[in-house]
């Protein structure tokens, strides 16, 4: 195997400078990385050389695999705290979920970048290929038809401080701003920007930050990156959709620049949506949706049937925001994207998801102390908004059942669920149990753009 390529670190001493010099070196860092040699812990020969495939690869299938989903939070798939370690404790519990729950079609999972290009062009998904041997052919889940969303995420929140894992080491180390002898590679979080993200909360416990997807070298290390994906992972039969994460991307701590704006991150978002449409011909490809309804207006109304990319959401609910309309309202201007799913249906893929708001308002208010029932959340996503796929939220009390304490919300201090949870709901629902599908009561008619 070739030694890795290398990439000549760029110091830049202003934010005005960036732009034009990452024009200068994009084409040059996408050639060096497409060359570079792929390093994976895990399963089969190569498909060409330094770029090793999965077994199943060989295999062409039907990527169609509607239903419902649990989505795998990173502290639930990984300790905390600890370098690439697995949480096999929590990890067992759901795939234990799986095997014992037959309305679950499989799981969804967040691959934060930075954890798996350890060099420049050098790639490591042997977590990813873990995953899909225990569902392929762990003796409790073999035969059972599960299998796997993955989800690109460009924003990250932490509730700590430490080193982001959704961009690799090398481009972490940028100039620290506002940091006066930069000298915090910690992300301690103090008020900077890294050069490669941008800061958008700078919350004690609530700390985030985007990729700064208008930036051409970040758009050619992740064209890299994509291909290697798809070239191990495009065609194997456990692997039904890629996804991005949700489309809002807050203020930024620091105003932006000249070359920096929202609209360019807009437009990076749309890039990096074509760039995974580009290498995953046999997978579903969905864009997670929820703000700022302009942009979400030009990907309804200029990508999503144009370009046959799938329609999600992070929440159902009936906030204001997300469900805005002339209609109810003749102040919203511009529709929120929830008011687009019936129009989509049998045209695009659909996939809203149910997650923590939900649970715990029809509105999605904080505090509320009326929650909504299971059988509402399901039929908000079944009948409402036409979903094809829905991914669930393993959020406490909702999904096991049972009371936790609210110490913020002292209008509601405790909250109760259901014994059993949304996970039993799932196993005693009659129209998700008695699917011939597998659909779980979801519509599984293929929509237009899914050949």
């Amino acid at each position: 195997m070739n030694s890795a390529p290398q990439v000549t670190p760029i110091v830049i001493a202003t934010r005005s400078s960036q732009f034009r010099m990452y024009q200068m070196v994009t084409i040059a860092v996408s050639l060096t990385l497409l060359a570079g040699s792929i390093l994976s812990c895990g399963g089969g020969g190569s498909a060409e050389p330094g770029l090793p495939a999965s077994p199943a690869q060989a295999v062409v299938i039907d990527k169609w695999h509607p239903g419902i989903y649990v989505k795998v939070e990173d502290w639930q798939w990984y300790k905390q705290g600890q370098v690439n370690q697995i949480n096999d404790t929590e990890m067992a519990k759901i795939y234990n979920e799986l095997a014992t729950t037959p309305g679950l079609r499989g799981i969804k999972i967040v691959l934060k970048w930075g954890r798996y290009e350890g060099s420049p062009g050098v790639y490591d998904f042997s977590r990813i290929d873990e995953i899909l041997a225990k569902l392929a052919d762990d003796p409790a889940l073999k035969g059972k038809d599960k299998h796997l969303i993955v989800s690109f995420p460009w924003r990250e929140f932490q509730s700590v401080k430490g080193a982001s894992e959704i961009l690799p080491n090398d481009l972490q180390g940028g100039t620290l701003w506002n940091d006066p002898d930069l000298a915090a590679p910690d992300w301690s979080h103090i008020d900077y920007d890294r050069l490669w993200a941008y800061k958008v909360s700078n919350v004690t416990g609530s700390y985030a930050y985007d990729i700064k997807l208008w930036d051409p070298a970040i758009i050619a290390r992740l064209d890299a990156f994509f291909a290697a994906l798809a070239q191990r992972y495009d065609k194997h039969p456990n692997v039904t959709m890629v996804s991005t994460t949700e489309s809002a991307i807050g203020e930024p701590v620091i105003p932006f620049v000249a070359g920096e704006s929202a609209a360019l991150q807009f437009a990076g978002q749309i890039e990096v949506i074509r760039r995974l449409k580009k290498y995953f011909i046999h997978s579903l490809v969905m864009s997670e949706l929820n703000y700022d309804r302009p942009h979400v207006a030009n990907m309804v109304n200029n990508v999503l049937q144009q370009e046959k990319v799938g329609l999600g959401s992070p929440n159902n609910n009936m906030d204001h925001g997300l469900n805005c309309s002339a209609t109810t309202n003749p102040s919203c201007s511009t529709p929120g994207v929830l008011t687009y799913y019936p129009g989509l249906s049998g045209r695009v893929v659909l996939a809203p998801e149910i997650q923590g708001d939900d649970f715990e308002s029809v509105t999605g208010t904080e505090c509320d102390p009326v929650h909504p029932t299971y059988d509402y959340l399901y039929d908000r996503v079944r009948f409402d908004l036409k979903a094809n796929y829905t991914v669930i939220q393993r959020n406490t009390p909702y999904w096991l059942g049972g009371t936790v304490s609210t110490p913020s919300c002292p209008s509601r201090p405790t909250v109760t669920a259901p014994a059993g949870g949304m996970l039993q709901f799932l196993k005693d629902h009659d129209p998700i149990k008695n699917d011939p599908t597998g659909a779980g009561g979801l519509d599984h008619n293929k929509p237009l753009s899914v050949p």
